[in-house]
């Protein structure tokens, strides 16, 4: 039962129909050949207020192969995650060596909105893919769970 007191849009609501749980999303990040040191997180941030939530989905990438398709399937895994709408957006954040900036590669493949920084290696790792533009590619939260088989097309 929805609680009365909550300011959260209907949206915003907690586990949704569709998608998949955190479990599940962090299950099928470990079994994504080339990647190690992966996570994916559901933060909750608080303005006034109103409560926002974002995912952060992290990888060390064995090789800079194919980042394109591999962020477009992190930020759908972080999108299928029905934990809680991911209002703010999907965070991306690939660490590979030589560290290119991920948010470039990003625009590049049709991120047109995606927010980054390059001052640092650090910062360069970390793309937020906002929540419109996340919905536009993906469709209404929660999203449909990305195929692994997709990764290699």
């Amino acid at each position: 039962m929805d609680n009365p007191a909550s300011t959260d849009k209907p949206s915003s609501s907690s586990a949704r129909d569709g998608g998949q749980s955190i479990a599940e999303a962090r299950t099928q990040l470990k079994s994504i050949a080339g990647l190690s040191a992966t996570s994916i997180e559901v933060d909750e941030t608080v303005s006034g207020l109103n409560k926002h939530h974002q995912v952060l989905v992290k990888a060390t990438a064995e090789t800079s192969a194919d980042l394109p398709a591999l962020i477009d399937h992190l930020a759908q895994l972080g999108w299928s995650v029905n934990e809680d709408e991911p209002d703010t957006g999907v965070y991306v954040r690939l660490q590979v060596s030589p560290q290119p900036v991920i948010g470039d590669i990003a625009k590049q493949n049709g991120w047109k909105d995606a927010a980054y920084a390059t001052s640092t290696d650090r910062l360069k790792q970390l793309v937020l893919l906002p929540e419109a533009a996340v919905r536009a590619r993906f469709g209404a939260w929660p999203g449909p769970v990305p195929s692994a088989s997709d990764l290699g097309k």
